[in-house]
């Protein structure tokens, strides 16, 4: 079974609303909304035919992508070069990419290098995100690795402005998971520099985690500037199709603004119907919902 973090494993070695972030003045003059897609949602059809499944994609209205997995200087076996020139040539655009690090347990020249080679390709592709796309659960023994880590964030923030990037986190279930006392999620917000990290917000690994996502939009405002779409299933297990599952999303884009919004990004990662029909489902859920202006 492929699962997020394999797949990203593989791969590695180791502004406010008030002003429109880059991108999206475009797609608002066109009165679109800006709903971009992380291309894990539909990895194992990438993987049978590239070429078909992005033009599906491309048709259904996803413009604004994000890649899952570096590897070796290059995304789907492209260079950043080829495969800006490709999403071009289909209308299309990677706005991040996600990425995976041993850092915690790592943090060598090794780790760096790593981190420096892929933020070259990732700005050459015309990336705004790179993403660190987990949290190394097995590598956290104490809070203390917590604070280590988010001061590695802080160095991945300050290598990632230099590339003209911006780093964020995703996170998933294990940071909700108390340590010493304390949640691990809620330290690595209060220990690292909102001016260099940010927090790609999995809607539905923080519901999984006991907790409402506009809870902690109003919690750390301004540090979710970015987000993974992802409705959870009521079963406890994986994604649902928007709209079927436990979170509420209307409630989430009612604070879009303090959270500091500027990307978002659907990502399913299981399915009741193709993967292709499932993506569609949710880029529709979305364009109908009278609470998503942008």
């Amino acid at each position: 079974m492929i699962t997020r973090r394999n797949f990203l494993k593989a791969g590695a070695a180791v502004a406010a609303l008030s002003v429109v972030p880059d991108g999206f003045a475009s797609v608002l003059a066109n009165k679109e909304k800006a709903i971009g897609l992380q291309l894990y949602s539909v990895r194992e059809d990438l993987e049978k035919n590239f070429d078909a499944t992005m033009k599906a994609v491309v048709n259904i209205g996803y413009k604004r992508l994000e890649a899952a997995g570096y590897k070796e200087g290059k995304f789907y076996g492209k260079t950043p070069a080829e495969m800006k020139k490709y999403l071009n040539d289909l209308g299309a655009k990677m706005v991040g990419s996600h990425t995976g690090s041993g850092l915690i347990a790592n943090g060598n020249a090794e780790g760096w290098d790593f981190w420096k080679k892929n933020m070259d390709a990732t700005s050459e592709l015309g990336c705004k995100w790179i993403i660190q796309a987990g949290y190394p659960a097995g590598d956290i023994k104490s809070i203390s690795d917590v604070r280590r880590l988010a001061d590695q964030f802080n160095k991945c923030g300050e290598m990632a402005k230099a590339n003209g990037l911006r780093f964020a986190f995703h996170n998933h279930v294990d940071e909700f998971h108390k340590l010493d006392g304390e949640i691990p999620f809620d330290v690595m917000i209060e220990n690292t520099d909102k001016d260099l990290v940010a927090f790609q917000m999995d809607t539905a690994q923080v519901v999984f985690g006991g907790y409402k996502c506009h809870d902690y939009v109003n919690r750390y405002p301004g540090r979710f500037s970015n987000w993974h779409l992802k409705d959870a299933n009521p079963n406890g297990k994986g994604s649902t199709e928007m709209g079927k599952g436990m979170v509420d999303f209307k409630a989430l884009f009612a604070v879009a603004d303090k959270a500091g919004l500027e990307d978002y990004f659907i990502e399913q990662e299981t399915y009741n119907m193709t993967p292709l029909q499932a993506v569609k489902y949710d880029y529709d859920f979305l364009m109908k919902a009278p609470y998503v202006k942008f």
